[in-house]
Order: structure tokens, then sequence, then C-alpha cells
């Protein structure tokens, strides 16, 4: 008689230990971490773990799971195919995935970079030596065609992120054997989702 009265008593106390050590998913850690680079919209990560996924603004420095995790319980937080709007996030030396402690919980970080594309454009009317176009520190030399009067394409050397502001001058005027002044137009602006070579330059 006596075992049929301990039986639901043990049962009780075992449930109730595993509630106060984390069990049954009563977890009271924050899975949360840091996220680097993000200058762009429609980022959602989701742990795999418990399907929930967290919306990213734009501009985010870190983000925090609402719901809380237990020590021992296992999360993989990855990005939520396409990822954000042009750029690209991936997680850091691993740190999305592994079991829950009172450090693990936290340090998840995730390095985001927006897409490349090539900037560039067309000289026109250039016959001398020594064009030097500027995008910043990106510096390319221009030469003159081979076939007198024909335009000249050109690209800067390092590619623009999406987004991100260009802003294309003459560094230095051609001057071998004649000089010459080259004005740039479409020059300055903010780089589209692709490959921009609206730049034009006017050399007389």
């Amino acid at each position: 008689m006596k075992s049929s009265y301990l039986r639901p008593g043990l049962a009780l106390l075992c449930a109730a230990l595993l509630t106060a050590c984390g069990g049954g998913n009563n977890g009271n850690l924050t899975l949360s971490g840091t996220i680097t680079g993000l200058t762009k919209p429609d980022l959602v990560l989701i742990n795999n773990k418990t399907g929930e996924k967290l919306p990213v603004p734009a501009n985010s420095t870190s983000f925090t799971f609402t719901r809380l995790i237990a020590v021992d319980e296992e999360f993989n937080v990855t990005v939520v195919a396409p990822g954000p709007t042009g750029a690209k996030c991936d997680p850091v030396n691993g740190s999305n995935v592994g079991k829950a402690n009172a450090y693990t919980a936290y340090p998840i970080t995730f390095k985001c970079t927006t897409n490349p594309y090539t900037l560039g454009g067309t000289v026109s009317g250039l016959s001398s030596k020594g064009l030097v176009l500027a995008n910043g520190s990106d510096l390319v030399n221009v030469l003159p065609p081979s076939t007198a009067g024909a335009p000249v394409n050109f690209t800067m050397s390092s590619l623009v992120g999406d987004g991100s502001p260009y802003g294309v001058t003459v560094l230095s005027q051609p001057n071998d054997p004649v000089a010459q002044v080259c004005t740039v137009a479409n020059g300055v602006g903010n780089m589209p989702a692709g490959n921009f070579l609206g730049v034009t330059v006017s050399c007389k």
C-alpha cells in the first residue's frame, strides 16, 4: 500500500526538480548576439532548434530572440533565405551553433557585407596621356584611344558596395603631348543594385 502512495509523490518531486534545473524547455537564458555591417533591410534570423524567426532591422548591431532557452539546450541560428536586400550575412567562427550556457547563449556573431558592383563609364575627346580618375583612394589611369576621337571605356579597380556612396573626380588632367581639361558628369551618387557604367568624362 505504501508504494502506491510513494510513486505519485516521487513523480511530482522529479517534475519539480526538472523545472528548477531547466528541464522541460523552461529556460532562463537569453539567446542573443551581435551583428556588424548590417546596412540593408529584410534580414531574418531563425533558431532552427525552436523554429523562432527574428526580423532584424537595418543598422542593428545586436539581436535577441524572445524565447528563453535552458542550460545545455541546443541552438542553431541561421539566415532565412534570401537574406537582406543587397547584402550577405554569415556567422562568424561557428558561433551560431552550440549548446546554451551562461557563456555560449550570448556571443553569437554575424557579419554582413553589401553586394559589390563595378563602377565605371566612358571618356570622350581624350588625346593626351596623364588622365587619372579617382573614387576616393581608388585611382585609374586612362590612356587615349588608339583610334583618334574614339571613346574610351574605364572601370575603377575597386568594387563598390550596393547603396554605398561614390564620387568620381579628375585627380590629374592629361598633358602629354598637349594639355587638356576633362570634366566629369554623373560622377556622384549611391551605387545601385548592379554595375554602374554611366559616369561620363569629357575632355577638351
